[in-house]
């Protein structure tokens, strides 16, 4: 094992399953929490403030301390900006007015546009079988967006979902980019030092207003939703994200990305049972002949490029 960390075959299993549920609670009560607040903005701010005050606690203690050039400073600024004011701006506006199913099936996209994007770069040309994929893909996030369709529910979904791929695109960017920095260091610490610069950044944007807003108004699901995205999805996520790296191939790893969209799936139906989703979920022939189609792009992109990675969000 890496890093002197010993793990068993069943522990990194594990380990993987409840990344899966994290992230499939990241979508669902990021909802609550996306509509519980006054705008996108303030939950980002909360969100971005509370993630980097827990991982400058742990740092030095959890994490190794930084030890980055004047010029990987700078480059850690650009990637806060792509982390915070652009992917997980984008993303909460998005699932404001989407459903938590269909971002899950779009961060499933991720490695799909790690591997475009970084052939791009390198001016390299993809094989047949990832084109095939990155059509079947394309062709199931299109029977997500469904553009032939009218009405106002739809017309919302849409909106979201379009928000929701911007921040899937900026994550990418992020990931290609900050890709050689994290060879030459720790990628807990750049990810976690890129967290804190990107909740700087966005405080000139939304710091005014997340102290004038009214805390009152705002439901429990809501302060329940922003916890679940603090503590579960920026920091334990990103440490078990990369803990399952140091152990197990990015191919491995990236089972943790095609199952949460079924899993989110199963959780949104369990819980708009129980009343906590109130309105529908879009479960309909179009979202399932849509998961289908891009789940299968997207392994046919991850069987042909095997050293692509599957990023989390």
């Amino acid at each position: 094992m890496k890093d002197g960390i010993a793990m068993s075959r069943t522990a990194l299993y594990l380990l993987m399953a409840a990344h899966v549920l994290l992230a499939a609670g990241t979508y669902v009560f990021g909802k609550a929490a996306a509509v519980g607040f006054p705008d996108a903005g303030s939950l980002t701010l909360a969100r971005s403030l509370g993630a980097a005050l827990i991982l400058l606690v742990i740092s030095g203690w959890l994490l190794p301390k930084p030890s980055f050039s004047r010029g990987e400073w700078l480059k850690l600024v650009g990637f806060g900006i792509l982390l915070v004011p652009m992917n997980q701006y984008a993303f909460l506006q998005g699932l404001r007015h989407t459903v938590p199913s269909h971002p899950a099936l779009f961060y499933a996209l991720t490695p799909l546009g790690v591997l475009l994007l970084s052939s791009a770069v390198k001016l390299n040309l993809p094989s047949a079988r990832t084109c095939s994929g990155v059509i079947m893909a394309l062709a199931g996030v299109l029977c997500i967006l469904r553009p032939w369709t009218q009405g106002e529910f739809v017309r919302q979904l849409r909106t979201g979902d379009l928000w929701v791929i911007c921040a899937v695109l900026a994550w990418v960017v992020y990931t290609v980019a900050a890709s050689r920095t994290c060879q030459n260091h720790d990628p807990r610490v750049v990810t976690s030092w890129s967290l804190i610069f990107g909740a700087l950044a966005m405080i000139p944007i939304s710091g005014r207003t997340l102290l004038t807003m009214d805390y009152n108004s705002i439901s429990s699901e809501a302060w329940l939703g922003l916890l679940w995205l603090v503590i579960m999805t920026s920091v334990l996520m990103m440490l078990a994200w990369n803990l399952l790296l140091r152990h197990l191939t990015p191919v491995q790893v990236a089972v943790c990305t095609n199952a949460q969209p079924p899993t989110t799936v199963a959780l949104s139906v369990f819980l708009a049972a129980l009343g906590f989703l109130p309105g529908k979920q879009d479960l309909g022939l179009f979202f399932w002949l849509g998961m289908l189609l891009t789940l299968i792009g997207v392994f046919l992109v991850q069987a042909s490029s095997p050293t692509v990675p599957a990023t989390p969000r």
